[in-house]
């Protein structure tokens, strides 16, 4: 039985690097992945709901930063083996 591998991507204001970096990571066939948007200003989360409805998102109403952002993911990941990926890191 395999293990449920879950990816997460700390996110600010990263909305150009999910849309060229995006693609690869969901080609790298996870289970999930989860993207936690630190309040930021741009229009990071509107794109992934529009553009990757498979992508889990958890939103934090203010910046709590890199640390609470990883930890809120990991939380929230339901796979046994979970990845952290920052928004420029392309899986091959």
């Amino acid at each position: 039985m395999a293990l449920k591998f879950s990816i997460v991507i700390p996110n600010w204001n990263g909305r150009k690097l999910l849309q060229k970096n995006l693609p690869a990571v969901l080609a790298a066939n996870p289970d999930e992945v989860i993207v936690v948007d630190d309040a930021s200003p741009d229009d990071s989360d509107e794109f992934l709901k529009k553009n990757y409805p498979e992508v889990k998102i958890v939103r934090h109403q203010k910046n709590l930063g890199f640390a609470a952002s990883c930890n809120d993911g990991v939380k929230a990941a339901s796979g046994e083996a979970v990845a952290l990926l920052n928004l420029d890191v392309v899986p091959e």
